[in-house]
């Protein structure tokens, strides 16, 4: 059964190659068919006409452009033409005849010149030579389909594969004009030669004066929202090897917090924030992300080439996410990907192949020897009055001892672990045509955990084509498909092996895994050699397509459409032999050992989702310069967007084998479960407009408004209305700045807005039931309430304010960026407990209930102390901070429920939301520490008094997690092609309560093995000082002052070596591009706290080398 289920899952793999190579071969074609233009079909009927007006119409009415010189054709005449679905050739041939000219068709142009003989109209004008010539970009790369004419006229010709010409000129024009699509137009001089070489440069308006917000481009100068633009330079000079890394190495303000529970774990994406947290308990602080104009997941922006990407620009505040409503409440990151380029076919490879080593250096727990001090101190094997128990201790006591004599001693940590190689390869293909590009990417990206047998393995596919039409329309369309597999190591919780103990063998004499500890307890290492699978499939594809006309008189239209579908696969597999249904007690005739009822044995998971998600989008722009000082960009647009959600589930038991482990086998469904589905809907839909104002590039003002709609919502709260409007003064552009001043760049700017956010599940304002499929009344199925439905949930809301500073001398050598905010936001969406009497589960009920406000400030240098250009040299020290601090403003009667249950924590403090308070807030109880009389700890209560006992009443404000001040200071050094970058991360003043004192020292249990800590500074007799209490006292640790620490932090996060072979090497061997690069990631860190770090997934040191190459055919 599982050969055939494997036989069906490569039959879908081979459907989707095939469908995916049928989609670049109709694509492929389409190109093919869009080259051969000489199969364009006209009709024309038409009398006494000038022929120049039968060529414009040929120019109009098929992809050629058409290349003449008007005043040699202006006069000429045509009494009758009559064509019916006739070629171009056909048409041209007829129209030519007798006049003197010719035609040559070249690619996507004609060229319409004199016969070989002929003599000029204007007999003045002699050709008296041949111009020879190549057209080549910055990179020395030919230009094929460049256009060449002589200025002035309509003279001209292009140039071919290779990107040569050759050109006929009159005797008195010395000019020539070359341009080409994507390139500034030149002006080139005729001189005596007879061949030039015309060398082009990009026209791309540098990213420092443009603003991509992702529905418009704004002119930064004029642009009243906080942003920052990192280019494609940037990221080559900065990188990390991973995209989220570099971003935050960047700019600050994109802060990734560490998660000390899941470390390095590669199915594990870490939660970052921009400028603070704005939601209660576990809704989302994650930002949205847009590629190339469209919403993506973290997860496939994680997984891009970073050579693939042109700019990345966050946008922080309300004036800069307004135009994405609701969803950008967490701030956008908009990316933008480097469009195929035309001429000669390029192929770009890009290999990184990475090296990790688990980092273990926070954990510090004792040796065999060690432990069994530890547990003979704290009393585990003293005597009392039962022999019998004394006995059973002396012989545990010995049999431990006894191994330690033998030389045991594992070092638990090092089982499940290893050092991992992992390898990601991107390709990409590009080329074509001036007016038809096309760019085929293909991935593979096998990232290797740190724990045996965990990783995560992606495949991507993706066609672009990108179709020009007269320089007015443009018309992308970009397939994908991606494939990622994810896999859980079976060697389970990373935590379980810091708590076993170093005397316990892994093996027994015959080398065979032991299943049962000393203590009773499994060892995990039996249960990871069994057969298990723990992974989860997904499959996405994505259509693109958008449509962008530049109508002319300063109008652009865009239109957008994407399409998206992914199917995702979760499967987890526990062994029927599994140690959990393994029995202490063998059987006393065979010796063989015993297990759990075989209908209670083993366990499979299976669960699937579908995910159908459209989303379309147009947007209007117009631009307009009056008096040359009044300068207006207008925006209108509405997006759509539907997603349509399905999923199921089950959990199966009672499997015999190993060798049976297919559904079809299991004995039963898994005790007080069945099978499971759900579906949801969700539609929005949004309407936004944008006016910017520039009055002689000093003053500025920028407005926006957006109209959204909400499926999610109540009959009465679907839509709402947000807004933002800013201004700025651009100081350094008045009259009265001395223009050779050393400040180039002086920029205030503020701005205000309003937006929103819907962060729960579908059908939330909706009372909604549920089937009670296992009871039948005749042929009806009863239902049950499932959940109470809020019909007056309402948008949260936030109101942001920013005013910022912009300042930049010795041309830019100097540059720094100050930016103060204030975010308010009101009717945050939680869960909140409802009454029992209701019948219903708790945690069901979404209601707007708080408000927090956000107050910060980030500030970013850049100095550029050596700039040496003749030299190729530069160097140049960054540093970047920021700050942010949350109160709760108010909070709900029903919100202070889950107060008082996180409050009675004993051993862990949960969250206590409190008015006037931050939501990172630590309470704890007072302490004086330990009495050196008894030993006892000393608290505090609320009126002053001391006590022995502690009450969770008494619990006080004694510390933030949020640090004050975080960020990075890095420095760039930069030498003829070889590329330095060294960033350190740092983080000062943030409290910490020190789980690991709390739990792994003081409190450890120990029947398990601790932090080494645990043997030392303990109270032992009356008088004595000591910082944790008598090491037979570990019964339970509550929550006080004692275990909360100052936390400061400083890491030298990334260390990067790059080096870029000069052109002139590689050019004889057609190579374009030859980078290689070393990447070393987190290689120490330095912490005023010490602390197991890694609990469920251990933490990674990573050292990655790349190759990038490019090629030219």
């Amino acid at each position: 059964m599982e050969k055939n289920y494997e036989r069906l899952r490569t039959s879908a793999r081979k459907r989707v190659v095939v469908f995916l190579l049928t989609c670049c071969l109709v694509c492929t074609h389409t190109i093919l068919c869009a080259s051969i233009y000489g199969q364009k079909r006209l009709d024309i009927v038409l009398n006494d006409i000038l022929l120049v007006d039968v060529l414009k119409y040929i120019d109009t009415q098929t992809e050629y452009a058409v290349l003449y010189r008007s005043d040699q054709l202006n006069k000429i005449k045509l009494k009758s033409v009559s064509f019916k679905d006739a070629t171009v050739d056909e048409v041209l041939s007829f129209c030519l005849r007798n006049t003197g000219f010719s035609y040559q068709i070249n690619e996507n142009t004609i060229v319409i010149s004199k016969r070989v003989g002929q003599k000029d109209v204007l007999p003045q004008q002699k050709v008296i030579r041949n111009i020879r010539g190549t057209v080549m970009d910055q990179k020395q790369d030919p230009l094929p389909g460049a256009t060449v004419i002589i200025k002035g006229t309509t003279i001209g010709t292009v140039t071919n594969t290779d990107g040569k010409f050759t050109l006929k000129v009159p005797e008195d024009m010395k000019t020539l004009l070359v341009s080409f699509v994507g390139y500034k137009s030149k002006e080139v001089q005729l001189g005596v030669a007879d061949s030039v070489t015309v060398v082009l440069e990009e026209d791309v308006v540098a990213m420092e004066d443009v603003v991509v917000t992702g529905f418009f481009e704004r002119k930064k100068e004029g642009y009243a929202g906080t942003v920052t633009t990192i280019k494609k330079e940037d990221l080559q000079k900065l990188s990390t090897g991973n995209i989220f890394t570099t971003i935050s190495t960047i700019d600050a303000g994109f802060k990734i917090n560490e998660d000390n529970v899941n470390g390095s774990n590669p199915n594990k994406l870490p939660d970052f924030t921009i400028r603070g947290k704005g939601s209660f308990q576990n809704g989302s602080t994650s930002p949205l992300f847009i590629l190339d104009g469209f919403e993506v997941s973290a997860e496939k922006i994680f997984d891009m080439d970073v050579n693939r990407i042109e700019t990345i620009t966050l946008l922080k505040d309300a004036s800069a996410t307004i135009l994405y409503g609701s969803r950008a409440a967490n701030g956008v990151v908009v990316i933008e990907t480097v469009a195929p380029k035309a001429g000669q076919l390029r192929v770009t490879y890009d290999f990184k192949p990475t090296i990790a080593f688990a980092d273990l250096t926070g954990y510090d727990l004792m040796d065999a020897k060690e432990k069994l001090e530890y547990e003979r101190l704290a009393g585990l094997y003293d005597h009392t009055g039962d022999l019998n128990e004394n006995y059973e201790k002396d012989v545990d006591y010995y049999s431990r001892y006894k191994n330690i004599l033998e030389g045991v001693d594992t070092y638990w940590l090092s089982q499940p672990v290893e050092n991992s190689f992992s390898h990601a390869h991107s390709l990409y293909v590009e080329g074509g045509v001036e007016n038809v590009r096309y760019g085929i990417d293909a991935s593979y990206n096998q990232q290797k955990g740190v724990m045996k047998e965990s990783g995560r393995d992606r495949m991507g596919l993706g066609f672009s084509l990108i179709y020009r039409i007269k320089d007015k329309v443009t018309i992308k369309n970009y397939v994908s498909y991606a494939y990622t597999k994810a896999y859980n190591s079976p060697y389970g919780d990373f935590s379980i092996y810091g708590r076993l103990n170093p005397y316990e063998r892994v093996r027994d004499d015959k080398g065979e895994l032991i299943p049962l500890l000393l203590n009773g307890d499994s060892n995990p290492l039996y249960d990871a050699e069994l057969p298990g699978r723990d992974f989860t499939k997904t499959q996405e594809f994505n259509e693109q397509l958008s449509v962008d006309w530049i109508m002319g008189d300063g109008f652009r239209l865009r239109g957008q459409l994407s399409v998206s579908k992914s199917n995702s696969e979760t499967e987890k597999y526990t062994s029927p032999f599994a140690s959990q249904y393994v029995l202490e007690q063998r059987n006393p005739e065979t010796g063989t050992q015993e297990y759990v009822p075989i209908e209670k044995r083993g366990e499979l998971s299976l669960s699937t989702g579908n995910v159908i998600s459209v989303a379309s989008n147009v947007t209007l722009n117009y631009n307009k310069l009056v008096a040359e000082k009044h300068l207006f960009y207008l925006g209108l647009g509405m997006e759509v967007n539907t997603s349509n959600n399905r999923s199921n589930g089950y959990r199966l038991t009672g499997f015999p084998d190993d060798r049976y482990s297919d559904p079809s086998f299991a004995i039963q469904y898994k005790e007080d479960t069945r099978a499971s589905s759900s579906e949801s809907v969700t539609r929005a839909i949004g309407f936004f407009g944008n006016l910017n104002y520039i009055y002689d590039n000093r003053f500025f003002v920028d407005g926006s408004l957006r109209y959204d709609g909400s499926s999610q919502f109540g009959a009465d709260n679907k839509y709402a209305s947000f807004w933002s409007l800013g201004g700025g003064w651009n100081i350094h552009n008045e009259s009265f700045w001395s223009k050779t001043s050393l400040i180039n760049m002086l920029k205030v700017r503020y701005s205000y807005g309003i937006t929103g956010n819907q962060e729960f599940s579908a059908y939330q304002a909706k009372t909604m039931y549920k089937f009670q499929v296992d009871r039948l009344y005749g042929t009806l199925i009863p239902a049950t309430l499932m959940g109470y439905g809020n019909p007056d949930l309402k948008w949260q809301t936030q109101r942001q304010s920013n005013i910022g500073l912009d300042f930049g001398m010795m041309q830019d050598r100097f540059r720094m960026t100050f930016n103060y905010y204030r975010k308010r936001t009101k009717g945050m969406l939680t869960s909140i407990t409802v009454a029992p009497s209701l019948g219903f589960s708790s945690d069901s009920f979404t209601a707007n209930l708080g408000e927090i406000k956000n107050v910060g400030y980030e500030l970013n240098l850049n100095m550029v102390f050596i700039r040496d250009r003749s030299k190729d040299l530069e160097w140049a020290v960054f540093f970047q901070g920021a700050n942010n601090e949350n109160t709760l403003v108010k909070i709900s009667n029903q919100l202070k429920g889950i107060n008082d249950q996180n409050n009675a924590n004993k051993t862990t403090p949960g969250a206590v939301y409190e008015e006037g308070q931050s939501m990172s807030a630590i309470k704890a109880v007072k302490s004086l520490g330990i009495d050196p009389v008894t030993g006892q700890e000393i608290f505090v209560k609320r009126d002053g008094t001391l006590s022995y006992t502690w009450d969770a009443n008494d619990k006080i404000l004694c510390g933030d997690s949020e640090p004050k001040w975080f960020g990075n200071i890095g420095t760039n050094l930069f030498w003829k092609g070889w590329n330095l970058n060294m960033v350190f991360k740092y983080s000062f003043g943030a409290d910490y309560y020190n789980q690991t004192l709390a739990s792994r020292v003081e409190g450890a249990n120990p029947a398990e093995n601790a932090d080494r800590r645990v043997l030392n500074d303990r109270w032992t007799t009356p008088g004595s000082h000591a910082l944790y209490k008598n090491i037979k006292e570990y019964t339970t640790t509550f929550i006080s002052t004692r275990f909360v620490q100052k936390e400061n932090t400083v890491q030298l996060s990334s260390l990067s070596l790059s080096y870029d072979f000069p052109r002139e090497w590689l050019k004889k061997y057609r190579v374009n591009t030859l980078r290689l690069s070393f990447f070393a990631n987190d290689l120490f860190r330095l912490s005023t706290i010490k602390e197991e770090r890694g609990l469920s997934y251990p933490f990674q040191r990573s050292f990655v080398f790349g190759l990038n190459v490019g090629f030219s055919y």
